[in-house]
């Protein structure tokens, strides 16, 4: 009942401040998670329609007055009722994989490489990201979770999944693993839509509900009966993430999928992915790499950061640095390095370091954001960005390797 109620506040919240797409979103969230009528749920689906065929989205007016109403209604009558999840019972945060010790080295080439020994612990209900600069051993990592790749050493299990003699195949019909670099498909959208759900056993009127569903709740819909060569990169991504979630899959692997999303859809794709992982009928858990590193770690749960095949931090992102004795503090401005040093000279326990485009400043710990801007203003130096890292590996990029 608390989720239920949770997800009704949200959703009024989003109707209170005209934010018709999370609202949309929600709700058919909604309808997924919970047991309502076939009515009900068509009625949600015509307003995520609705929706989507707004000529001018910013222009939140526009939305019909009766569909606004048609909302109000739909959610008292949510609050009138006790409903009942799809799937009962399921344990959202159960350890889906324990990997114990796995690493990978490749000999051949004029530069050999060594993914050296990690853990790695997947939760249901938990997304993780694997951050760390290119060709450190982020991809290595998630093609041998999504079983691309053999490890070397090490063992891993999957307790969640409960497969007789840890059967390889049955543990893999529940994984869904996205590439940086997809493969071409062949015929329309829909077309391909219909046979991936085909082969994940869904057919008939369940084919046609799922495609339906993930089409209208990733706004792909427009685009059913197009082909690759007539959709952007972004769109092809967002494709293919469709093709893997219409069959719920357990576990979501995902290398570098922000990369070619504009900076609006990335923050979509990142929101929608956490609310997929808070999912308690279809529980799911999430594990990502990117170089986008402030947006992976505001989703993060946990977080894996790698240097030359070297695991340098590998626990929960709001662990990372806690225990610290400094805090650290990234700016940019109309100031170089010189200026900003002796802005902070009279200040013995400020340390300035030059990060490429921006600057980083480290200070004790009692210092805070405030601190910092105040002594920028007092030596007028124009602050066009500044960001608290104490607890970010943002603060690892910046070091010599």
């Amino acid at each position: 009942m608390l989720l239920q109620q949770k997800f009704i506040a949200e959703v009024e919240s989003s109707l209170h401040h005209n934010n018709f797409s999370l609202l949309t979103r929600r709700l058919m969230d909604f309808c997924e998670e919970y047991k309502v009528s076939d009515i009900t749920r068509e009625e949600i689906f015509e307003l995520r329609r609705t929706y989507l065929n707004l000529e001018n989205k910013e222009s939140q007016a526009i939305l019909p007055a009766t569909t606004i109403d048609r909302t109000k209604a739909l959610l008292e009558d949510f609050k009138s009722k006790s409903l009942v999840h799809k799937n009962e019972g399921l344990v959202s945060d159960e350890l889906l994989i324990s990997a114990n010790g796995i690493s990978k080295q490749f000999s051949s080439g004029r530069q050999p490489f060594h993914l050296h020994a990690l853990d790695v612990k997947l939760k249901f209900g938990e997304i993780t990201g694997v951050v760390g600069e290119n060709g450190n051993g982020k991809t290595t990592l998630l093609r041998i979770l999504a079983g691309e790749l053999n490890s070397d050493t090490g063992t891993i299990f999957y307790p969640a999944l409960r497969a007789p003699d840890n059967d390889w195949y049955a543990i893999k019909h529940h994984f869904a693993f996205i590439p940086q670099r997809i493969n071409k498909w062949h015929g329309t959208l829909l077309d391909n839509l219909r046979f991936y759900a085909t082969i994940h056993n869904l057919k008939g009127t369940d084919n046609d509900y799922h495609i339906d569903y993930i089409l209208y709740r990733l706004g792909l819909d427009k685009f059913r009966d197009l082909k690759w060569s007539e959709i952007s990169s972004g769109y092809r991504l967002r494709f293919e993430l469709a093709k893997m979630l219409l069959w719920k899959p357990k576990l979501l692997i995902l290398d570098e999928p922000l990369a070619n999303l504009d900076i609006n859809a990335q923050q979509l794709f990142l929101q929608d992915l956490k609310f997929f992982t808070q999912s308690v009928s279809h529980p799911v858990s999430i594990i990502l790499s990117s170089q986008n590193l402030h947006e992976i770690e505001r989703v993060a749960d946990n977080i894996i950061f790698i240097r030359q095949g070297k695991t340098i931090y590998n626990g929960a992102q709001n662990n990372f640095a806690f225990d610290r004795q400094q805090n650290s503090f990234e700016v940019t401005g109309k100031f170089d390095l010189d200026t900003l040093v002796k802005a902070f000279a009279n200040y013995p326990e400020f340390k300035v370091e030059n990060a490429g485009t921006s600057f980083i400043i480290t200070t004790s710990i009692n210092c805070t954001i405030y601190t910092v801007t105040t002594i920028l203003k007092e030596n007028q130096l124009e602050l066009s960005y500044i960001r608290d890292i104490s607890q970010s590996t943002r603060k690892l990029f910046h070091k010599d390797i």
